[in-house]
């Protein structure tokens, strides 16, 4: 007999009878009639070509045939068992791809994420890298860096990068200089968040700032390291206003200038092919979009942001 032609039903109702030595207990476990139970019993045993129980005055004796095939069968139906649950976990999980200089903000949106969907399992891989290759990467889902809006399809924008410096507080303190202007940051070091130092060139030649070095300063491989730098005062970072939207709210950092630079580039949501979509992908990411909606304006170049006080001594 192939495995195209097991009788899987019959073995599940040979082995829920063989456990209980009897039709009538297995009838009650199966929900069925103590005669269907039998019935089907006796369908296996023709399938089979011999018999598995001796039909004994009020009880069941496995037959020597039926005692060799129950351990067989009960190993079968737990591995059966445990690939249905794995099957259903797997529907479940959810493996999504970021980059690692937006793990901070990422991190706080996956916590509220599974406030509101339990059920779901997300793991993170946090990477150094801005895009993905769905065809060579086993991921349901991706936050990717590129031109916004995008060029790609099944990419969704997120939001925008908002490059401006930021710092602690305590480092305007310790260094006993202003900080109004973007030209007194010639006084302090400069924190740059990658090695090509792409943001403290763009935003410094965005607002004109010449006597500023962008090559100079402490070179990182990731914004978390740029940014533990500034927030324990070891100089001004350059920074994306809503990766660290949290932390500018309550005050660990600072933005001492009012110039934002928009860089037309961005982070998105991307999406496998339609029919490789995991249904807990596209619901995450609904809800990503559904919480940062994209303004329709496309901004570009530098904007003026509402500021308090300039930062004092």
């Amino acid at each position: 007999m192939t495995q195209r032609h097991l009788p899987l039903y019959g073995l599940q109702v040979f082995e829920v009878a063989a456990r209980h030595m009897s039709f009538t207990l297995a009838a009650d476990e199966l929900c069925l009639t103590q005669g269907a139970v039998s019935k089907q019993v006796a369908q296996l045993e023709q399938q089979l070509g011999y018999p598995l129980f001796y039909r004994q005055v009020r009880r069941l004796v496995l037959t020597s045939e039926g005692e060799a095939l129950l351990p067989y069968v009960t190993r079968a139906l737990a591995t059966l068992g445990k690939g249905v649950e794995a099957a259903r976990l797997a529907r479940n999980h959810l493996r999504l791809k970021a980059p690692s200089c937006i793990s901070r903000w990422l991190l706080r949106e996956i916590m509220l994420f599974g406030k509101e969907h339990p059920e779901i399992e997300v793991e993170v891989t946090s990477v150094h890298a801005h895009d993905v290759d769905f065809a060579k990467e086993s991921f349901d889902l991706a936050i990717v860096f590129g031109p916004v809006p995008s060029r790609q399809p099944r990419q969704t924008p997120l939001f925008r990068e908002q490059l401006t410096p930021v710092c602690s507080p305590a480092l305007l303190e310790s260094f006993g200089q202003p900080l109004h202007e973007p030209e007194d940051l010639v006084h302090f070091p400069l924190l740059h968040p990658s090695r090509d130092r792409r943001d403290w060139s763009l935003w410094l030649k965005s607002v004109g700032v010449k006597g500023v070095n962008p090559a100079s300063g402490q070179l990182f491989d990731t914004l978390d390291l740029a940014m533990n730098a500034a927030q324990q005062g070891f100089g001004v970072s350059m920074a994306d206003v809503v990766v660290l939207e949290e932390e500018l709210k309550h005050g660990s950092v600072i933005t001492p200038f009012a110039q934002t630079l928009f860089t037309g580039n961005g982070y998105l949501l991307a999406l496998p092919a339609v029919n490789r979509t995991a249904e807990a992908a596209q619901l995450l990411h609904d809800w990503l979009a559904a919480r940062h909606p994209l303004p329709d304006e496309p901004q570009l170049g530098l904007v003026q942001r509402e500021m308090p006080a300039p930062a004092t001594l």
